[in-house]
């Protein structure tokens, strides 16, 4: 499938997914990889983060396999926190116990995407084939740039539990959403 094909079917998915709020969309994988020229080969499928308040009832068919990872505000939230506050190696343990979905461990698809190329300091390892390395932190926001780019940073931030018992005092421990998080 050509990139411009791939891109007209993820500008349907994305209005699509508009009807249900989205704070973030957040396209991520082999399709993500190859939208950015980080792999050739043309992806099987598409694979998307949503962040919402409300999941999708229904499912449309696209011209390619589509995998949709939701997560509600509050959870996703809740992950970046982890980050940000517990020790490297108890937030990726954090992780790896939270629920699992299609095989795939769906906190630590989040936390990875949150970290950016930093994400292998935390201990998160290659998930798939170990023999066709993948960088697991590439994506590209559909929608909600603003909003999601200040959670990463909220994430990236790491401060340890000194960090929290300070923020906690000033009353700085909670994720401040952008004032126009969707434009």
């Amino acid at each position: 499938m050509e990139r411009s094909e791939l891109k007209t079917i993820l500008g349907r998915i994305t209005q699509d997914l508009l009807h249900y709020y989205p704070k973030a969309l957040i396209l991520f994988g082999s399709t993500a990889r190859y939208l950015q020229g980080g792999e050739t080969e043309a992806p099987e499928d598409i694979d998307l983060l949503h962040v919402g308040t409300m999941a999708p009832t229904d499912r449309r068919e696209y011209d390619i396999p589509f995998d949709l990872f939701f997560f509600e505000t509050r959870e996703i939230i809740s992950i970046a926190r982890t980050l940000r506050y517990l020790p490297k190696a108890a937030a990726r343990a954090k992780m790896f116990m939270k629920d699992n979905w299609k095989g795939y461990v769906r906190a630590d698809i989040a936390a990875c995407l949150m970290l950016g190329p930093k994400y292998p300091d935390y201990g998160f390892l290659q998930m798939e084939d170990e023999e066709k390395p993948r960088d697991y932190s590439t994506h590209a926001v559909l929608y909600g740039e603003p909003w999601w780019r200040a959670l990463q940073e909220y994430a990236q931030e790491h401060r340890g539990a000194l960090g929290l018992g300070i923020d906690k005092t000033l009353g700085l421990d909670r994720f401040v959403e952008p004032s126009s998080p969707n434009v």
